[in-house]
């Protein structure tokens, strides 16, 4: 039997399992699973162009799209607002769906992205926005188990489904995978295409400027607790930053029974973390945040620190948190400036640091139960109307949020 990746996080999964409905009807997993299948089969040959994969005409699709032109926002220079224009609606090819947008977030990523920091991955002019909830508007002619009216959040990675790490339930790191909202159009547009397979449906109750933020900043840090670095109950994680990955991973360490310590800079932030349940929270513009931690544990160290600033400045004490044999998960990253470690502490105390990225498909699908069971709150600090998106960028760069803005698109 081949052991998944996903297998190391059956343990955190199982604490949480039993309140999860069911997300999806018999008929409906049968027609994800032929979807599944058939973009097997036509994703190969989707490597020959960009253009040649995602232009498609209106003919083929099981429904008419009545309308030609649509808004979006486009970055065409680094450093510069987004710029409203018209832009030709999407046509969805045979096995994708045409989504019509009403809710993305913000992402700190979307600063790095008008910010020129992924030099090779953006190409101008670009669309950004990736955590992207909306409604199918169009179906191609061989999607099944979808309808035109349903409602869902949007898987941003679109895979082989084919590759080795594909196989073994790793697509969040496929070899050949593309994002939308980096190397693909993405939300902060009136319509975008993508595959049905990354199409997740969720229930007509559900607020879909909550569940947009499952995508990303809730399935981020779920992923990095379920298979990167798996607790059990009773044990101890450490969460630097208290922005829009940390609460949410506050909320799913509570769930799986964990001791939870938050550090940040900002009050506000703190005090969310604490209405979350967060054991311990320490400000470490007041006090050492190490010491503190250490403390704590009564000088043992914690099992885990989620790390969600990726700089020099936040990994170097943090990792010193860390008891024996304790891991290291960088949430966070800040291109292009490099982390340095000292290799004889990590050699002794055998200290292990991960990467972790993103989620899989079926983290999203579990993320939406979880919420749709009030288990879990999306945190959305403020939702501003699509002709506000840069000013919601420019709170973003400052801190001045909690959790997420999300744009109100349509």
């Amino acid at each position: 039997m081949v052991r998944t990746h996903q297998n190391q996080g059956l343990h955190f999964f199982r604490q949480i399992h039993h309140i999860l409905p069911i997300v999806y009807s018999e008929k409906d997993k049968l027609g994800l699973f032929y979807n599944y299948t058939r973009h097997m089969m036509l994703v190969k040959q989707r490597y020959q162009s960009a253009n040649e994969y995602n232009c498609r005409t209106v003919q083929q699709q099981k429904t008419v799209i009545p309308f030609q032109s649509m808004k979006a926002l486009v970055l065409k220079a680094y450093n510069e607002d987004l710029v409203m224009e018209d832009l030709p609606v999407p046509s969805p090819g045979p096995l994708e769906v045409l989504v019509k947008v009403h809710y993305c977030g913000i992402c700190g990523t979307d600063l790095k992205i008008v910010g020129g920091k992924l030099p090779g991955i953006i190409h101008l002019p670009h669309t950004p926005g990736h955590e992207i909830a909306g409604e199918i508007v169009a179906l191609g002619e061989e999607v099944k188990g979808l309808s035109v009216g349903d409602r869902g959040i949007v898987y941003l990675y679109t895979t082989c489904h084919d590759c080795e790490l594909c196989r073994t339930g790793r697509e969040n790191i496929c070899y050949n995978l593309r994002r939308l909202g980096f190397e693909l159009p993405g939300g902060f547009a009136e319509y975008v295409k993508l595959p049905a397979y990354n199409f997740c449906k969720v229930s007509p109750e559900s607020k879909l400027e909550e569940m947009a933020v499952l995508t990303d900043a809730v399935a981020t840090p779920y992923h990095a607790l379920k298979s990167i670095a798996p607790l059990k109950e009773g044990q101890s994680v450490l969460i630097v930053g208290a922005g829009g990955l940390g609460l949410h991973a506050v909320q799913l360490a509570k769930l799986a029974g964990v001791r939870v310590v938050v550090t940040d800079v900002k009050k506000d932030a703190l005090e969310a973390a604490g209405r979350f349940g967060a054991d311990l929270l320490v400000n470490s513009a007041e006090v050492d945040p190490k010491k503190a931690v250490l403390d704590w544990t009564e000088g043992r160290g914690v099992d885990v620190v989620l790390e969600g600033v990726g700089r020099q400045s936040t990994v170097s004490w943090s990792l010193y948190c860390l008891k024996p044999g304790g891991t290291l998960v960088i949430m966070g990253y800040d291109p292009p400036n490099p982390i340095t470690v000292n290799t004889k502490d990590m050699h002794y105390n055998e200290w292990k640091i991960c990467g972790t990225r993103a989620a899989t498909k079926q983290d999203l699908v579990e993320l939406i139960a979880l919420t749709e069971a009030g288990k879990l709150k999306p945190v959305v600090s403020t939702v501003l109307p699509f002709g506000k998106t840069n000013e919601g960028l420019a709170a973003v760069a400052q801190g001045k949020t909690l959790g997420r803005i999300v744009i109100k698109v349509m």
